[in-house]
C-alpha cells in the first residue's frame, strides 16, 4: 500500500477525493486528533458537495481520558456528523473492523459521499505498548486506591483486545447501480421521438459508474443529439465529435423543447432551472430525489444512475427527427462563431504581459490523452473552462458545485495515485496558488513530475473586476506579481518566469520533459487583466 504524506490535512482529503473520481475506489485519508480534523473539513464538505466516497480516518485521545481535557480531545463526532453519511469511534480493537467495513459501504451507497471513522489511540497500538503506557501513569504503591485502579485499568485493557485474535480482514463490496424501470425508458423514448429541439447535459454523477464508462461514451455518440458537458464529464467525446458544444448553452437551453438531466441538476449553475425554456420537456436523471427535482420540476424523474440510464435507453429505439439536422446545424454555427470570437480575443497583445486567453489556447498543443487536466482558481481557470480541451473521458478535476479554492496540489496527488502512468498539469490562479503551494515539497519528495500552469495577474480577479465597478474600491483583492516559481525552486523543483507567449511555449516544452523525470514544474505566467469573463460572478 502506497502512503502519501502531506505537508497540511486538507489536501490529504482533497487526495483522497481524486482517487475516487479518477478511478471508482474510495479515498482514505488519515490525519491526526484535533487540529488535524479540523483541518479537513473544507474538503469534507467539498467531497459532500461533489459527491465523493472519501474514508476519513483520525487519532483520537484514549478511551479512559476522552472528556478529561487530554491533549486535542475535542468531540470529533459532533464536529463532521452534519458532513459525513457516517461517523463512529470504535471502543474497542475488534469493533474495528465491523465499524471499517460499514464506512465503506455506507460511501458508496446511493449518493456517495465522505465517512469518517475515529481510532482512539489505544486501540491502535499493540497491547504491550499500551499497557506500559498506562503502567507508567498509575499511582505506585499497595494502597486500596492504587490496587482498585490497576485492577479497573487491567479489566479496561481485556476488553479493550479481546477477540482480536479473532479478526477477520473486510471485503470491499461492489458499488450496487441503481437502474431505471423499462416504462420509464419508454417514456423517455417517446419524448426523444417527438422533440425537434432536444439537449443532452451530462454532469460529474455520471461519471462515477465506472464500469459502465466505455458503454456510456458509445451510447452518447449514439444518441445524436447536441450535448454539453459540465465537471467531472468534460472531454467524455475527446475534442472532435460533431455533438459536443461549449459554447451557447444558454442561449441552446432557452430555444430547446427537450432537455434530459443526466447527472446535473438546477443549482446556480443553470440559473436555479430559469434558464430553461418553460415550455420545454425536463427529464431529470439523478441518484438524489431532492437535487433531481430541485427548483424546476421536471415532467418525468428517473432516480437512476445517470450513466445506467442512458446506457440502458440505448437498448431502445430511438428516431430522431429530421428538424434535429437543422437544430443541430444552428448550434455548431454558434459555437463555431464563439470560438472564433474567443481566438479573436487571444492575439490581442499587451506589453509586458501575456495574454490570458493565448495561454490557454497554447496549452493545448501539449494536452495528450495521458494528460489529466486539474482546475483550481477563478478567472483565470473561469477562461481555461471555455479553451482548454480535455482529450478523454476521466481527464478533468475541478472542486464541483463547491467552488472550493485551494483543491490544486490534492487532487493532482490523488490523480496520480489512481492512474500513474498520467500526466498531470495543474491550471492555478495566483490567488488560488496560495493555499497549496508548499505541496511541492510533497511532490518533490514522492517524485510526482507535476506541471503547473499559474495565471498571475497579481488579484483576485473574478470578484476585483465587479467590485471595483460597483464600489469603485480594489478593497482586499489586489495581490502582487510574486516570484512563485522561486517557492517551487526553493522546495526542489523547477519554475520559470513567462512573460510572453514565446517564452510560454519554450517553458512547457522543457517542463514536459522535466515533469516526465518525476520533478514538479510551475510555470509562473505574469497575464494581463482581462475582461474576457466580465459580469461571470455566481450567487
Amino acid at each position: 500500500m502506497k502512503v502519501v504524506d502531506v505537508r497540511h490535512e486538507v489536501n490529504c482529503v482533497f487526495a483522497a477525493d481524486a482517487h475516487w473520481r479518477m478511478c471508482g475506489v474510495p479515498g482514505v485519508a488519515v490525519v491526526t486528533a484535533g487540529p488535524g480534523v479540523t483541518n479537513t473539513i473544507t474538503a469534507l464538505q467539498n467531497a459532500k458537495m461533489a459527491e465523493s466516497a472519501v474514508v476519513l480516518i483520525a487519532g483520537a485521545t484514549t478511551t479512559l481520558l476522552r472528556g478529561k481535557g487530554s491533549l486535542q480531545d475535542i468531540d470529533q463526532i459532533a464536529l463532521l456528523k452534519p458532513l459525513v453519511k457516517y461517523a463512529a469511534s470504535p471502543k474497542t480493537v475488534r469493533e474495528v473492523m465491523e465499524q471499517l467495513q460499514k464506512a465503506f459501504n455506507v460511501c458508496l451507497e446511493g449518493v456517495p459521499g465522505p465517512v469518517f471513522i475515529e481510532l482512539p489511540v489505544d486501540i491502535m497500538y499493540p497491547m504491550e505498548a499500551v499497557l506500559k503506557t498506562y503502567m507508567d501513569g498509575m499511582p505506585k504503591g499497595k494502597s486500596i486506591s492504587a490496587r482498585l485502579i490497576s485492577a479497573y485499568v487491567s479489566r479496561h485493557l481485556n476488553n479493550l483486545f479481546q477477540g482480536v485474535e479473532d479478526l477477520v480482514l473486510p471485503v470491499r463490496q461492489p458499488r450496487k447501480i441503481v437502474r431505471p424501470s423499462r416504462s420509464h425508458l419508454k417514456r423517455v423514448q417517446d419524448m426523444l421521438n417527438k422533440s425537434s429541439r432536444p439537449i443532452l447535459l451530462v454532469g460529474s454523477q455520471a461519471m462515477i459508474n465506472h464500469g459502465e464508462l466505455h458503454d456510456f461514451v458509445q451510447a452518447v455518440r449514439q444518441l445524436r443529439i447536441p450535448t454539453f458537458f459540465g465537471g467531472m464529464a468534460r472531454g467524455l467525446l475527446g475534442d472532435a465529435s460533431e455533438f459536443n458544444f461549449k459554447h451557447g448553452r444558454s442561449q441552446a437551453l432557452k430555444r430547446c423543447d427537450m432537455v434530459i438531466l443526466c447527472g446535473i441538476f438546477c443549482d446556480f449553475r443553470l440559473q436555479y432551472g430559469n434558464i430553461i425554456n418553460n415550455k420545454a420537456k425536463v427529464v431529470s436523471v439523478n441518484l438524489s430525489r431532492e437535487k433531481g427535482t430541485l427548483n424546476r420540476t421536471p415532467s418525468l424523474f428517473l432516480l437512476s444512475d445517470p450513466c445506467a440510464f442512458l446506457v440502458d435507453l440505448m437498448n431502445l429505439d430511438i428516431r430522431i427527427r429530421p428538424e434535429c439536422s437543422a437544430w443541430l446545424m444552428d448550434l455548431q454555427e454558434a459555437d463555431r462563431a464563439a470560438e472564433a470570437k474567443i481566438h479573436d480575443k487571444s492575439r490581442k497583445e499587451i506589453p509586458d504581459y501575456v495574454n490570458p486567453l493565448d495561454i490557454c489556447i497554447s496549452a493545448n498543443q501539449f494536452i495528450d490523452e495521458h494528460t489529466i487536466l486539474v482546475m483550481d482558481g477563478g478567472d483565470f481557470v473561469g477562461t481555461a473552462a471555455y479553451t482548454v480541451k480535455p482529450r478523454k473521458v476521466l481527464s478533468w478535476l475541478d472542486p464541483g458545485a463547491f467552488g472550493t479554492l485551494g483543491v490544486g496540489a490534492g487532487f493532482a496527488m490523488g490523480a496520480m495515485m489512481a492512474r500513474k502512468k498520467a500526466e498531470v498539469m495543474i491550471f492555478y490562479g495566483d490567488g488560488a496558488l496560495g493555499f497549496s503551494i508548499p505541496e511541492f515539497d510533497t511532490f518533490v519528495r514522492h517524485k510526482m513530475g507535476v506541471i503547473c500552469i499559474v495565471g498571475n495577474d497579481a488579484g483576485w480577479t473574478q470578484i476585483l473586476r465587479d467590485q471595483e465597478k460597483i464600489l469603485a474600491l480594489p478593497t482586499a483583492c489586489n495581490l502582487t506579481y510574486a516570484d512563485y516559481h522561486e517557492v517551487a525552486q526553493g522546495f526542489g523543483g523547477k519554475g520559470f518566469l513567462v512573460r510572453s507567449k514565446e517564452g510560454f511555449l519554450q517553458a512547457m516544452k522543457a517542463a514536459k520533459q522535466i515533469a516526465a523525470g518525476g520533478c514538479p514544474v510551475l510555470i509562473n505566467c505574469l497575464i494581463a487583466r482581462s475582461d474576457f469573463r466580465e459580469g461571470s460572478l455566481s450567487i
